[in-house]
């Protein structure tokens, strides 16, 4: 009888970091045969240069390690990945931005698999913000009560003061999880598995689509940086997070990162521009922000 194949959960809120970790999670794997489930290839970003070839819901990275698209069933891709002819040696599922870890993580207890652990990123430039929030507030308490390792992304954009504060706020809010300070989402593997799980919350049923609305456009060929930084200069108050991959008029030849948290937008570059691949954008808002023709003007 085969060993169960641990699973990993990476959660954390818009904007925190979790794509940037899992780039470098694949980078470390050494050998490690990885399986990453995600919702979306548009939108994760994996880097260009780990990618050997895309079949439909899979891309196959050169370290040996896969990324496969979750679809609408995540225990079917579970499934998928078991039954592969190469089995994985490690399964990570990352969660939406705006989602609960402890529900995907419960997938985790099917037989072949065993919950190796919850690691929740947290951005230290507006985790705080956002925990106040009325309405974002109840999705990051939820992701830090779901933890067994918190990741404090971003400590670079915070002085020493905030960063001690925001350590003492984790210990009375999650006084048992372990707190690993980051840049860039710069963690090595080991501290992120191999965590004996400390038990699941119960998975309470919550509908986080009436919270939260979102819109993506697409692009055949390249659109100007100068009206793509116009847009995420001039987006609502209440659009979260952005982000994409774009083929810019001034570097056609360059894949584009795009991302946006709160007000902070960067744009930066992921290998050379891919023939037939088409530029996309996604924007996740608060329910209620006006996102009627998102990118729209970027495709004339």
């Amino acid at each position: 009888m085969k060993p169960p194949i641990p699973v990993t959960v990476i959660g954390g809120y818009l904007g925190s970091g979790k794509t940037t970790l899992l780039n470098h999670m694949l980078r470390e794997s050494t050998g490690r045969r990885i399986a990453v489930l995600v919702n979306d290839f548009g939108a994760v970003g994996i880097d260009g240069d780990l990618i050997r070839s895309a079949d439909g819901d899979t891309i196959t990275l050169t370290n040996g390690c896969v990324c496969c698209a979750i679809g609408s069933d995540l225990m079917t891709a579970l499934w998928s990945v078991r039954d592969r002819d190469e089995r994985p040696d490690h399964v990570i599922i990352e969660a939406s931005g705006v989602s609960d870890p402890a529900p995907i993580a419960h997938h985790a207890l099917t037989p072949g698999f065993d919950l190796d652990g919850v690691v929740v990123l947290l951005d230290a430039e507006t985790v705080r913000h956002r925990e106040r929030h009325s309405v974002v507030g109840r999705t990051v308490s939820r992701q830090l009560v779901s933890a067994d390792v918190l990741v404090l992304n971003k400590i670079d954009l915070v002085t020493s003061d905030q960063l001690s504060d925001l350590k003492t706020w984790l210990a009375r809010v999650a006084p048992r999880v372990p707190v690993v300070p980051a840049s860039d989402g710069r963690v090595p593997l080991s501290a992120l598995v191999g965590f004996a799980h400390h038990g699941l919350p119960t998975a309470e049923p919550y509908e986080h689509s009436r919270e939260y609305t979102a819109a993506s456009v697409s692009f055949n060929g390249p659109i100007a940086r100068v009206d793509l930084e116009r847009l995420l200069r001039d987006l609502p108050a209440g659009v979260l997070r952005v982000k994409g991959v774009v083929q810019l008029d001034d570097t056609p030849g360059e894949r584009t990162v795009v991302h946006r948290v709160a007000s902070r937008h960067t744009l930066g570059t992921d290998g050379p521009w891919r023939a037939g691949e088409a530029g996309r954008l996604v924007a996740i808002a608060l329910a209620g922000t006006p996102l009627d023709g998102f990118g729209h003007a970027l495709q004339d």
